[in-house]
């Protein structure tokens, strides 16, 4: 789908031209996000159309051409080339990310201008930002008749304010609004107007107007019937990282053993399940006939499990189940959300630093680990992709390379993140990098007599 428009900004000169440069993509109808302060604008369309202007009867312009930068200007590729009276573009981005615009003309005596883009400013900047906002929603135990949720929302380019809180009753078409501002990662207690079962739903959009939201279902605490267990360490808002087991499916496979088996054998399996980090509400996922191993089974969506399971002997024996408040045999964390990672600057060393690339990026995610980053380098955008190390890096946002004599001239840069649960968020440079900065020069003139080829 293209946006049907560029909104003017202002008027750049070049040279003699007058050319009308834009800030925002029209999106059905309303003008695309501005970061405060700012004048890089922000569009969830990969397909854009860029208007121009030329001044009024100037027809010394043979074509206008437009160039883009992915790297913040080191670097520029020519997108298109129009005629004056078309007076737009319309750009296709390969992928996600900052683009720097830039325009120059060529009029009918075949000069250029300006002559090249070498440290030329750029007219627009534009994120495209196709991808809405992560977001991780869970209950909390209720208390005191208030209802609990935390949360984390994840997004390169979030608009902070946009983080906002509602619930209704079902079957009500009405929400409810959770009055406060809300932090991208945090807790909310309220009190809902009901006593009944509640569904609160979390919402949030990106600077490209993208939106997301996730719900979950909740109680009240003077619903529940039973008391939860006293313990000395009080209510559990989640257990310790150690005790969790991450996956990266919804699709699970729980292996087990079983002691005392007794002579009857074994007639099924219950399995129980949990979403309370407290542990305060309990309830039956399945029966699996016999000793099957191992269980297969689904779960809902991301979120944290505590499972349990009680077999139950030929005799119809079994322990009792789980009791408000117990903990989980197993607690397993259920995250498909690959790591968000952007790439920055791509620095190529000169003088002292010649020989070295500082590459720059950025990666987030709930559960990364403490060396989640994998870098590595390819001729084709298509592979093969070889590392740049054997051993991941620490997020730290930076890297120095001192690259080998044998790299490709060109070559483009992949940065990877892989989260605990083994999900993989990457980024690769959208233009091949020059690491060849040599500047042919000639040396050493003579000259000598010549003969003229029919000469004696």
């Amino acid at each position: 789908m293209i946006a049907p428009l560029l909104r003017p900004k202002g008027i750049c000169r070049l040279g003699c031209l007058l050319l009308c440069i834009v800030a925002g993509a029209m999106i059905a109808g309303q003008a695309s996000a501005q970061s405060p302060g700012s004048d890089v604008s922000y569009t969830r369309y990969s397909r854009f159309r860029i208007p121009f202007q030329t001044e009024p009867n100037e027809r010394r312009i043979r074509q206008i051409q437009l160039y883009f930068s992915a790297n913040e200007g080191l670097s520029w590729s020519q997108a298109s080339s129009v005629a004056p009276e078309q007076n737009g573009f319309e750009f296709q981005a390969p992928r996600d990310g900052l683009y720097w615009f830039a325009v120059r003309t060529q009029d009918f005596d075949g000069h250029f201008f300006p002559l090249n883009l070498e440290g030329v400013r750029p007219g627009l900047k534009v994120v495209v930002d196709t991808q809405p906002p992560a977001i991780q929603l869970q209950a909390l135990p209720a208390r005191d008749g208030e209802i609990g949720v935390q949360w984390v929302v994840r997004d390169e380019n979030l608009d902070p304010a946009s983080v906002r809180l509602d619930y209704h009753v079902p079957g009500s078409p009405d929400w409810q609004i959770v009055p406060g501002q809300l932090p991208v990662q945090g807790q909310r207690y309220f009190t809902p107007a009901t006593n009944g079962p509640i569904e609160i739903r979390l919402r949030a959009r990106d600077r490209a107007d993208n939106w997301s939201e996730t719900k979950v279902n909740s109680l009240p605490s003077n619903d529940y019937t039973r008391p939860m267990a006293a313990t000395s360490e009080g209510i559990q808002s989640r257990p310790p990282d150690a005790n969790i087991r991450l996956v990266n499916s919804l699709h699970l496979r729980l292996n087990y053993e079983i002691a005392d088996a007794g002579r009857s054998g074994i007639s099924k399996v219950e399995l129980w399940y949990t979403q309370d980090p407290s542990c305060r509400r309990w309830q039956k996922l399945n029966d699996f006939s016999g000793e099957v191993r191992p269980l297969e089974f689904n779960v809902s969506g991301e979120g944290l499990y505590g499972f349990t399971i009680i077999p139950r002997s030929g005799a119809n024996l079994a322990q009792r189940e789980p009791q408000p408040g117990e903990q989980p045999q197993m607690w397993v964390e259920v995250d498909m959300t690959k790591p968000v990672v952007r790439l920055g600057r791509i620095d190529v060393g000169r003088g002292p630093e010649a020989g070295f690339l500082t590459i720059t990026w950025t990666a987030s995610d709930k559960n990364l680990g403490s060396n989640p980053i994998r870098i590595s380098y390819a001729e084709q955008l298509a592979g093969p992709w070889t590392p740049i190390l054997q051993t991941n890096l620490e997020n730290t946002g930076r890297y120095q390379w001192k690259y080998p004599d044998n790299v490709p001239v060109r070559f483009y840069v992949r940065v990877e993140a892989v989260d605990r649960a083994g999900n993989i968020g990457a980024a690769e440079s959208a233009e091949p990098i020059l690491v060849d900065l040599a500047v042919p020069k000639s040396v050493n003139l003579t000259v000598e007599p010549g003969r003229p080829a029919d000469g004696p």
